[in-house]
């Protein structure tokens, strides 16, 4: 019984807009025709809808393929009575493990120690943690069969929403291999990494993925498609900017607020993602966070327009903007909170048409935004006037 339901839940994806497929790589992400008949029609995602559900605004090549070898081959492993060290070199050859190892920063051995922790419970597990699937061998068993019963149908509807917000004014093309497995060193639940060719890959650890999610529920299905989702999206948006003459040199005008406009609106599409269906849309349900992101961001835009008598303050400052901790806490949450309020006001046509249109605009759009839907926290002045400023300037 748990495992047909299991198996029901990841079928259950054509509840969330996809159809049916054949195995491997999804075919390409095609906008439904009825889009190109009435192009003047918002393809706003329906109240309580993320914008990343709509459909896409044009036949964007994303493909996505799923890839289980690894996981079932650690389970196989896990399931026998002892530890066998002849299961090691199969384990480590495979690409998904090897680029666990290598992120973890430690080697073969630990790896293998950690891996025949899972038969001793008094064996202390120090970076991967076997022992705790071990433990529930059963029920992750169960999990994969399910992933690799719906595979088809997750690929598809992993790559039709990473398209979903993708400016339809060119064709993108772009590619993500995903690979299940488990036992990610840390706390982290996936990867992201490229191969040595430069390929991109996403190494996803199921039982961090889904531990915490009621087994059969079709929370499973929606929170493994938006983090293989936004991933996809992130390769690919970056493929749209870098062919964009909007998303080349900004005005002047912005002075020292230049790298925060920028990385914010790169990054705030990609964090809608990482936001559950359910609390869409943001400024309902996620109202006092939203206001503390935004608040943040004027706090540091300020700080920036402050520091531009001071080099060195600044060049500390912009550097900041950029790394990863501040995009993860700052940058990207604000972005998203920003561009749901656009989507909001605007539909998600209207969002993707303000993306094409480069940095600066999707600021200024979420202003006008702002001015119809008041629970949306405003820009200081003073960032709102280099907004103006740079949005007044001549286009190069």
């Amino acid at each position: 019984m748990r495992r047909a339901a299991a198996v029901l839940s990841f079928l259950t994806l054509a509840s969330l807009g996809c159809a049916g497929g054949g195995a491997g790589s999804a075919p390409p992400v095609s906008a439904p025709a009825s889009a190109a008949a009435s192009p003047a029609a918002p393809s706003a995602a329906a109240p309580g809808n993320a914008p990343f559900t709509a459909a896409p605004a044009a036949a964007h090549d994303i493909r996505v393929t799923v890839d289980t070898r690894a996981a079932r081959e650690i389970l196989l492993s896990l399931a026998r009575p002892r530890w066998e060290p002849t299961d090691m070199k199969l384990l480590e050859d495979m690409t998904p493990i090897r680029l666990t190892i290598q992120d973890s920063g430690r080697d073969d051995e630990a790896f293998q120690r950690d891996f025949g922790a899972a038969w001793n419970p008094e064996n202390r597990t120090a970076v991967f943690d076997f022992a705790s699937i071990r433990q529930e061998l059963d029920r992750w068993q169960v999990l994969l069969e399910a992933v690799n019963s719906g595979r088809a149908e997750l690929q598809r509807e992993s790559a039709r929403r990473a398209a979903a917000l993708l400016p339809g004014d060119r064709i993108i093309s772009a590619k993500l291999t995903v690979y299940v497995s488990f036992g990610l060193a840390g706390l982290a639940d996936h990867l992201a990494a490229k191969l040595p060719d430069g390929t991109p890959v996403l190494v996803v650890d199921l039982a961090r993925v889904l531990g915490d999610v009621e087994p059969a529920s079709t929370n499973q299905v929606s929170r493994l498609v938006r983090l293989i989702s936004g991933e996809a999206f992130r390769i690919a948006w970056a493929a749209y900017r870098e062919g964009s003459p909007a998303w080349g040199r900004l005005p002047a005008a912005l002075g020292s607020l230049e790298p925060l406009v920028r990385v914010t609106a790169e990054s705030g599409p990609v964090a809608l993602y990482g936001i559950e269906e359910s609390f869409f849309p943001l400024s309902t349900w996620l109202k006092e966070p939203m206001l503390r992101s935004v608040n943040d961001l004027n706090r540091m835009a300020e700080r920036l327009i402050e520091s531009e008598a001071d080099l060195e303050t600044r060049v500390s400052l912009s550097s900041e903007v950029k790394r990863p901790d501040f995009v993860r806490r700052v940058a990207g949450p604000a972005g998203a909170y920003m561009a749901d309020g656009i989507a909001q006001i605007s539909g998600v046509d209207g969002l993707r048409r303000t993306l094409a249109q480069g940095p600066v605009a999707f600021f200024r759009a979420y202003e006008a935004a702002g001015a119809k839907l008041k629970e949306l926290p405003p820009f200081s002045k003073s960032v709102a006037d280099r907004i103006a400023a740079a949005a007044a300037a001549p286009a190069k």
